[in-house]
């Protein structure tokens, strides 16, 4: 089911044992550990692991899961997945040995109108959503569920779950939107918010704020405690659904999606700070300090955060379809064909690349017909899943 498109203006120029949300223009410290999409809190893509190796990197193990499957998440020594149910509805939620990719308990079915759902992690504990608004928290050792709520007040839920601080941030729409911000150990409800539309945008979280961006550049911050807003960035235009938003280098890096040009908003008051090229569809860009990596048109292109001067392009074979996220250094991407490439961040080199055995598909942020799709990686890992195959990689 292809949620609408909507239209837009042009604007002119997580918190666990091993994650440290930091403020607003620091750099992330993430240790071995992935939380939600994108790897972090903030969504940036960008992971500190010294268990991962240089590549070139061997294939430990690939698994078929049988349906589409969503971005892993790694921790505690597995790693976890949802894939569409062998029976073509709902969606099921793996835990796997990161050692064997054998199942570490037996798989779970999320049920769920769509074959829709998504996970975080944090505070020793797993996070599943479906789209019919079920957050259910398990125990990643065991798979006991510990605690389930149905989010009150929408009916499509399509925003993949953020851990941050003790909180699990949320999004729902249908009826409106809602913002949701769940304690992490309990389920019960902290907070809610009114926002545009609720669609699609996972929360982005830093100390200082948790930020969602919807159609039309229609994009708020609020206080990650209290919910109280912060800012409102909107413009003249209106519509449904969102795209993740990036915090990086003090800036929120929004993705409309009708082909205009998406903007860098300050992270602190919302105001444009500038704006950057990347066509409609654009998967989220990932940094690494100032280095900002940007897939656009089938092609991975580095950028300066600051002046967004590109420094090198890696064409590949044209059909670049992740979102890149970037290990100690090494910018990983897919592509179409089911080819994996490891990237030297600084030149832009090839250093490995490898056939994954299926398509790696594009992170389609507006498709209710399968999970949010997604680079991984963690405890010594690089995950990767490939239409119905996770494969793992690693020294």
């Amino acid at each position: 089911m292809k949620r609408r498109r909507t239209t837009a203006v042009l604007l002119g120029a997580a918190l666990s044992v091993a994650v440290l949300v930091t403020p607003a223009g620091a750099q992330p410290t993430q240790t071995g550990v992935s939380t939600t999409y994108q790897l972090n809190a903030r969504h940036n893509g960008s992971m500190v692991d010294t268990a991962v190796g240089a590549p070139p990197l061997s294939q430990k193990w690939s698994r078929d899961l049988g349906g589409s499957v969503s971005y892993p998440v790694v921790a505690d020594g597995r790693v976890f997945a949802t894939a569409v149910s062998p029976d073509g509805y709902g969606t099921t939620l793996y835990g796997m040995d990161a050692d064997s990719g054998n199942d570490a308990w037996k798989p779970i079915d999320l049920g769920g109108t769509f074959r829709w759902s998504a996970l975080a992690y944090g505070g020793g504990r797993l996070y599943a959503q479906n789209y019919d608004g079920v957050l259910t928290a398990f125990d990643p050792a065991t798979g006991k569920e510990i605690w389930h709520v149905t989010l009150p007040g929408q009916y499509s839920f399509t925003s993949p779950p953020t851990f941050a601080g003790g909180i699990v941030y949320t999004g729902g729409a249908g009826s409106g939107g809602t913002l949701y911000a769940v304690d992490a150990a309990s389920g019960s409800m902290l907070w809610t918010q009114p926002v545009a539309n609720g669609d699609n945008s996972s929360p982005a979280v830093t100390a200082d704020g948790v930020y969602v961006s919807y159609a039309c550049e229609q994009t708020y911050a609020f206080a990650p405690k209290s919910g109280n807003p912060v800012w409102h960035h909107e413009t003249e235009c209106s519509g449904g659904g969102g795209r993740t938003p990036v915090v990086a280098d003090g800036g929120v890096w929004i993705r409309d999606d009708a082909g205009m040009t998406p903007s860098v908003l300050n992270a602190a008051d919302g105001k444009v700070r500038g704006t950057y090229e990347a066509a409609s569809g654009s998967p989220a860009p990932a940094f690494d300090g100032h280095q900002g990596y940007f897939v656009d048109g089938g092609v991975l292109q580095e950028r300066h955060s600051r002046t967004l001067a590109p420094r090198w392009t890696f064409e590949g074979d044209g059909r670049i379809s992740t979102a890149p996220i970037v290990v100690n250094g090494y910018v990983y991407v897919g592509s179409r064909t089911g080819r994996l490439w490891a990237l030297n961040g600084a030149t832009g080199q090839s250093v490995w690349s490898t056939d994954v055995g299926a398509p790696i598909n594009e992170p389609d942020e507006h498709n209710v017909s399968q999970p949010l799709a997604g680079l991984g990686a963690g405890g010594g890992l690089v995950v990767v899943p490939a239409t119905n195959l996770l494969v793992a990689y690693g020294k």
